[in-house]
């Protein structure tokens, strides 16, 4: 037995948690915590500053090793703003996460036409795109009146399926998928090859985007399987705990104990 030290974790930020601080208040905290590298949702406090971002970035030695889409790209306005795809290249991110688009299947003709979009930015840009399996419940619960995942948006081997015709690859969501061991699961096995960033978090019947020592999803299992198979893709950590909202602080000590898990991992 030997440290999982190939394995490196990343954690996602953004701009509602905390709403009211500075991202250097976020930066300087999560250096603490032991995380790899971050990926960044791109937000009204990133999208127009990059220096400041590089500049932090560089400070805390904490690399933006992805990016997430924005919450307007992600409601379908992508045609609107991509110039933020510019800015992964700029940071020396690897990839980027996007979202399917809501309340419609992958057969909708409107969902084909951004699916052409992400292959051409992908063929373009030169960048891996990654697209990530819906939830079957969105948080915050609100979000659920407004929108409905289309069933085969939530189907981790329809996704799978629509990457490989498109030339892209996959974020898969564990939190999304809601099993607690999906390396169990016999459609693990043929979406495998198509995953480039997995989404960690863990959940429960009533809560999601819990930390890694909470919840049921069997962490440890987990990530021996992926040692197993020679995964060579990305980890973020994307942990809504506990609140996806919060105003002036962050807990700190929920990511360094997530971090710890996944680094302290033998395989």
């Amino acid at each position: 037995m030997f440290p999982m030290s190939a394995f490196k974790v990343n954690t996602s930020i953004f701009d509602f948690s905390p709403l009211f601080r500075d991202m250097e208040y976020l930066f300087r905290g999560l250096k603490e915590t032991g995380v790899d590298g971050v990926e960044l949702i791109v937000g009204y406090k990133s999208r127009w500053s990059v220096k400041r971002m590089r500049y932090l970035s560089e400070k805390y030695d904490l690399p933006i090793v992805s990016l997430h889409q924005p919450a307007w790209s992600g409601f379908g306005l992508t045609f609107f703003d991509e110039g933020f795809v510019d800015l992964a290249k700029t940071f020396g991110a690897k990839g980027i996460t996007f979202h399917p688009l809501m309340n419609m299947s992958f057969a909708d003709p409107r969902m084909k036409k951004y699916l052409e979009k992400l292959r051409e930015i992908r063929e373009k840009k030169q960048i891996d795109v990654f697209l990530e399996n819906l939830p079957v419940k969105y948080e915050p619960g609100l979000l659920n009146t407004f929108f409905h995942s289309g069933l085969d948006t939530t189907d981790v081997e329809k996704v799978a399926q629509i990457t490989r015709e498109y030339g892209i690859k996959m974020t898969f969501d564990i939190d999304h998928a809601h099993v607690p061991s999906p390396h169990q699961e016999a459609w693990f096995s043929r979406i495998f090859s198509q995953i480039g960033n997995v989404h960690l978090s863990s959940f429960s019947k009533d809560a999601n985007h819990l930390p890694l020592d909470m919840g049921d999803f069997h962490i440890q299992a987990f990530l021996q399987e992926l040692h197993r198979k020679n995964y060579q893709g990305l980890f973020t950590l994307e942990l809504h705990y506990p609140s996806l909202f919060t105003f002036f602080g962050y807990d700190f000590a929920m990511i360094k104990r997530s971090v710890d898990i996944v680094h302290g991992v033998t395989v």
